[in-house]
């Protein structure tokens, strides 16, 4: 009998002891499967912000929308994201107050070091006693392409300890992709760039040129503009005497000077080989734009372009239209410019015309 409860409590023993190792093990297995969870989450929500970025390049508003994801996705307090302006970290987005963001003297060390940093502490980090914000727990990783530090997110909690290492892999992850976001922008632009300028002289092509002054005398108020047609004088004499390296410096020079000139809403586009096209903001006396461009046509005739051993003056010729006096759409004054310039040329080149009637309009 003995032997029987000797062997009952060996095997209870035994299945105790299996059981312990049991749950145990089904445990680590629960938190194992609750970290998977948090990771494939995690990869989803980055997946998720991936495709955002890819889809987006040209938003303005791409960095806010990240900030405002970080927040929902890891459930923090608030979130800022720094990038580098002038060598100097600017606020490009944040939910946050200015007292509550406000970075510590040990922040500072982390980030001019370029360093992950986590901060927690039972005094608070900072805090808004106006708003009622007392931060106790802060995170912040370097946004990099390459080497280069180009900027921080740093995010925060009220909570004490509530950032840690799993948040640390998700916002470096994050970084990763804003440091992507952020240099398929800047291809983006110089893309979009290159496809409405003029590669040699780094003005509008004569398309763009229509498609900006349509949208602007659309969503403006806009009473008077003068168009300005520009050709320069004997050009192809210049290309097939003295090459046309040296007329394309022509060309550049020539084109640099004028912009030099105009004003913050005036725009220049090549309109077609050594042809120009003026918008200018007619925001003065008509008369006032006639001495305007003819101080253009001087400054002109009186540049020497230097190449080498050559060295050369221009003149151009210039044909004005304005509006409302010369039609009441941008195609008719165009044409009235078009028609002036070919007087210019006419009429001995190194001119200015347009219609005298309207000459001291208001």
């Amino acid at each position: 009998m003995d032997d029987y409860k000797l062997k009952y409590e060996q095997t209870k023993s035994e299945y105790e002891s299996y059981q312990r190792i049991t749950e145990s093990k089904l445990q680590e297995l629960s938190t194992i499967n609750v970290q998977y969870e948090k990771n494939l989450d995690m990869l989803s929500n980055v997946l998720f912000i991936s495709n955002y970025v890819n889809s987006n390049l040209s938003s303005k508003n791409i960095i806010p929308i990240i900030n405002d994801m970080i927040i929902g996705i890891i459930g923090v307090t608030q979130s800022t994201v720094y990038l580098k302006e002038e060598e100097i970290f600017v606020i490009s987005a944040t939910n946050g107050t200015k007292e509550s963001i406000k970075l510590t003297g040990e922040c500072i060390k982390y980030i001019d070091q370029h360093k992950t940093f986590i901060l927690n502490s039972k005094i608070p980090i900072t805090k808004d006693e106006v708003n009622k914000i007392c931060i106790h727990s802060r995170m912040g990783v370097p946004i990099k392409v390459g080497e280069e530090c180009i900027g921080y997110i740093v995010v925060d909690h009220t909570h004490f300890n509530f950032l840690n290492e799993f948040h640390e892999l998700f916002l470096n992850t994050i970084a990763n992709q804003i440091a992507i976001a952020l240099e398929n922008a800047i291809l983006y632009k110089k893309i979009e760039k290159a496809a409405k300028t003029d590669s040699l002289l780094g003005i509008y092509h004569r398309r763009t040129f229509y498609e900006i002054i349509n949208e602007r005398l659309t969503e403006e108020d806009i009473k008077k503009y003068a168009i300005v047609m520009v050709d320069l004088d004997d050009f192809k004499k210049i290309n097939d005497t003295l090459g046309h390296l040296f007329g394309d410096k022509v060309l550049i020079e020539t084109t640099k000077l004028i912009r030099e000139k105009l004003g913050p809403k005036d725009i220049l586009a090549r309109y077609g080989g050594e042809e120009l096209i003026l918008y200018i903001d007619c925001n003065c006396p008509v008369n006032e734009i006639f001495n305007k461009i003819d101080s253009i046509r001087e400054a002109i005739s009186k540049n020497f372009i230097q190449d080498g051993n050559i060295r050369k003056s221009i003149t151009a010729s210039f044909g004005l239209g304005f509006y409302p006096y010369d039609g009441d759409t941008i195609e008719a004054v165009i044409k009235t410019a078009d028609q002036y310039l070919y007087k210019a040329k006419d009429a001995g080149k190194n001119k200015v015309l347009g219609s005298h009637k309207y000459m001291y309009v208001d």
